[in-house]
């Protein structure tokens, strides 16, 4: 059964009213943790762990934030939270040091393999000694300061196996480190599909340069359950389908042309690229997001349109036109690509982003028969000989996808993927919060007419989204103050105030995405109706009559019969039409 852990809000708010100064803690000052909890998993929620130990572990003012540094990523590998333990907890937890690692590399799908299959991982590790005549990790001289910050420390470690230099992955890392907990964007069972694109490949563990070697390729959802593994859901994250800008403006274009968008796009050139109105923002049917995503549509040539001028419901020209057509190139202003194939950017397998598309679009792997997704495309040089198509690529995370769809605009390669410097037009599965001041040349677009909203999940027109989950082990294994631990960060990932504080970072051009709750796993919250970024929860879920959500299951109205003390004295129960 699911159980849920709430905090008790008021008592929180008065703690921090009463605190006293607190200063943050580093391991060279005040000591080593006494307690030391380690985690991995998917990095969707990323910006909302932070504020989620903010609100629902730390003392006021005491949390510093130790993070790998690899090219310009910071924190995309490892993370970790030294603080003291607020004096709401329980299990002895009050006044501790407390130290919580947070492994992000292998994604998703690293918060749920090494649990059901008890692998051990390489984990940052804030106590460690010298090494190789070198400095540890918990000496001030292995780390340096963010600029402009004073409590967040950087350090960068060695990811090719080297063990020799203040880099060296020893001075950081321990080895074969069995997580206490893990994090997923989706049910943990969802990427427990051995066999498919759901279930999670293998990356090299920093410390070897290799893989490990006790992984397992038929772990299910049951091991889960033999382990005695927990599994509390948290809050929902938007998802979202971006387009490069040339190919957003020319959808925009075609759909104006076509009556779907307003006509003013062929008149007036400061439309095109319009990201500030949802009504200007082209929109793609899920139907013909699955034939792209399963490779049925090879080139944006086969592609096809009615023009009727931009008049709906006219015959005032009804010609059949091409999606590549010259005069869809000169309305939108930009010049056709190097070729006119589809381009596709999924992700790693193991990816939440990924799973939840497959199984919104394309009903995979949960419905017999279903199409699976286009398998990635291995020849890169068949990229420009035209043999090839459509061509499907896997970045490995949220900024290699930003990389990718970068590189499709501007012919360039950041992403490693795009090796001949060619401008091509594709969509990629991404997470909803990203680009949030459009300064990157791409876009997304809406899905059966709705943008990548929270308000419209909350009215129930969008369809990529979906709830995650944090995975604990038993008490018998990790401690009962280990468990207490991670079930009071658990709700306070699910707690409206904690989105509300990290969807600060993505409120997008066009309305606000991000993180949510749901009043399936938050039973204090209600529901707002309009919509508003100050209550963002959300009264649908896709859980099941077990108590757990999953991806295979239609989201539905959840009542927890909670009436609404605010917003207008609605409840909870109520989902808006839009």
């Amino acid at each position: 059964m699911t159980v849920s852990f709430k905090l008790n809000t008021l008592a929180v708010a008065v703690s921090l009213l009463a605190a006293p100064s607190a200063h943050a803690l580093t391991p060279w000052t005040h000591g080593l943790p006494e307690v030391k909890i380690h985690t991995s998993g998917g990095a969707a929620q990323d910006r909302a762990i932070e504020e989620a130990i903010k609100f629902g572990l730390a003392e006021a003012g005491t949390l510093d934030v130790f993070q790998d540094v690899d090219g310009s990523n910071k924190g995309r590998r490892f993370l970790g939270y030294y603080f003291t333990g607020k004096n709401t907890l329980t299990n002895g937890l009050a006044g501790k040091r407390i130290y919580i690692s947070k492994r992000s590399l292998g994604a998703a799908g690293y918060g749920v393999v090494p649990l059901a299959g008890n692998i051990g991982l390489d984990n940052l590790d804030i106590s460690l000694s010298s090494s190789n005549g070198t400095l540890g990790s918990s000496q001030a001289g292995a780390w340096t300061l963010e600029p402009g910050k004073t409590n967040v420390w950087n350090a960068a470690i060695t990811n090719s196996g080297s063990n020799t230099g203040q880099s060296a992955w020893s001075n950081y890392l321990v080895q074969n480190q069995l997580s206490d907990g893990g994090f997923t964007g989706v049910d943990g069972p969802a990427l427990l599909q051995p066999g498919t694109d759901n279930y999670p490949e293998q990356v090299n563990e920093p410390s070897t340069g290799a893989k490990t070697a006790n992984w397992r390729n038929d772990l299910t959802g049951a091991d889960l359950t033999g382990n005695n593994i927990a599994r509390v859901p948290t809050g929902g994250l938007v998802y979202g389908i971006g387009v490069p800008l040339d190919f957003y403006k020319v959808l925009q274009v075609v759909q104006a042309r076509s009556g779907q968008l307003p006509e003013d796009i062929l008149t007036d050139p400061a439309k095109l690229g319009k990201y500030d109105d949802e009504r200007y923002i082209p929109s793609l049917s899920s139907d013909f997001l699955a034939s792209l995503l399963a490779g049925q549509i090879k080139d944006w040539g086969d592609v096809k349109f009615i023009d009727n001028n931009g008049t709906p419901n006219t015959t005032a020209d009804d010609s059949v036109v091409a999606l590549t057509d010259a005069t869809v190139l000169a309305d939108a202003g930009v010049a056709a690509p190097f070729r006119t194939k589809v381009f596709i950017g999924r992700r790693n397998q193991g990816a939440a982003i990924s799973a939840v598309s497959y199984a919104k679009l394309l009903g995979y792997p949960y419905v017999d028969g279903a199409r699976a997704p286009k398998a990635a495309t291995t020849n890169l040089s068949a990229i420009d000989t035209g043999s090839t198509a459509p061509i499907a690529k896997n970045p490995g995370g949220a900024n290699a996808t930003d990389a990718l769809l970068t590189d499709w605009q501007n012919g360039t390669n950041s992403s490693g993927f795009n090796p001949s410097l060619r401008k091509y037009w594709g969509f990629a599965l991404h997470g909803g919060d990203r680009n949030a001041n459009a300064t990157q040349p791409w876009r997304y677009v809406r899905i059966d007419g709705a943008a990548p909203t929270i308000a419209n999940v909350a009215n129930g027109s969008y369809p990529l989204w979906a709830e995650g989950e944090v995975l604990i082990r038993p008490a018998a294994q990790i401690g009962a103050d280990k468990v207490a631990a991670l079930q009071a960060f658990a709700s306070a990932l699910g707690n409206v105030a904690v989105a509300k504080t990290v969807n600060t970072n993505a409120i997008l051009p066009f309305g606000q995405s991000g993180v949510f709750a749901t009043t399936a796993t938050d039973s204090s919250a209600f529901v707002s109706i309009p919509f508003t970024a100050l209550n963002p929860i959300v009264p649908l879920s896709h859980v099941t009559s077990s108590g757990f959500t999953s991806l295979g299951v239609s989201p539905v109205a959840f009542n927890n019969g909670v009436a609404n003390p605010g917003f207008g004295g609605t409840t909870n129960t109520v989902i808006q039409l839009k």
